[in-house]
């Protein structure tokens, strides 16, 4: 698995801010190498799936998964971005605010002669409070913005799992039934 690319992903990168009521910037947000992060999850993602990824520390020059692998992930991160915005309102749970985290990609997954076999875009979004439900109103489930980034950071990785064109491609593991437990035998009844 090659590294992910992008150019969100490198240094300390600003993703977004938190903004006061008035619309002002309170706190601008940053991460410190969002592409690695990302790839990280993107490792974790694959290894979850019953996947064995093999991080390389670079694109192999002939552009094919390196001797033993069967197949390549390359990875470009487009956005990577978390902002929160505080309104005029309180509640009884503090000031009302709203959240929106997404996190972007491409994808491209390459066979074993350097072919892609897929390519796709993916985007994993967080809004907080979630969005309504009829007349039902949410409270938020993340606060902190770093929460609503993971999430979304894990959304994205998550939708490339369920690809139907990118698992049509792999190899898929077979999933071992759990034994039902059997009831214990009844023991013979006795004579006396």
């Amino acid at each position: 698995m090659i590294p992910t690319a992008g150019s969100v992903g490198v240094g300390e990168y600003e993703v977004g801010a938190i903004y006061s009521a008035d619309g002002a910037t309170q706190t601008p947000l940053a991460v410190v190498d969002a592409a690695r992060t990302f790839n990280s999850a993107l490792i974790k993602g694959l290894t979850d799936a019953g996947l064995v990824p093999v991080p390389l520390d670079s694109s192999p020059d002939d552009g094919k998964p390196p001797q033993g692998s069967d197949f390549m992930v390359n990875s470009d991160l487009e956005q990577f971005e978390v902002n929160k915005r505080f309104g005029a309102n309180q509640t009884i749970h503090g000031q009302y605010f709203t959240m929106r985290a997404v996190v972007r990609a491409k994808f491209e997954l390459k066979n074993r002669e350097g072919e892609v076999i897929y390519s796709g875009e993916i985007s994993g979004v967080e809004n907080e409070p979630p969005n309504p439900v009829g007349a039902e109103v949410f409270l938020p489930l993340e606060t902190e913005p770093a929460e609503s980034l993971s999430v979304a950071m894990s959304r994205a990785v998550g939708q490339l799992m369920i690809q139907p064109d990118f698992g049509a491609e792999l190899p898929m593991r077979a999933v071992v039934a759990t034994p039902a437990s059997t009831p214990a035998a009844t023991p013979p009844a006795s004579h006396p």
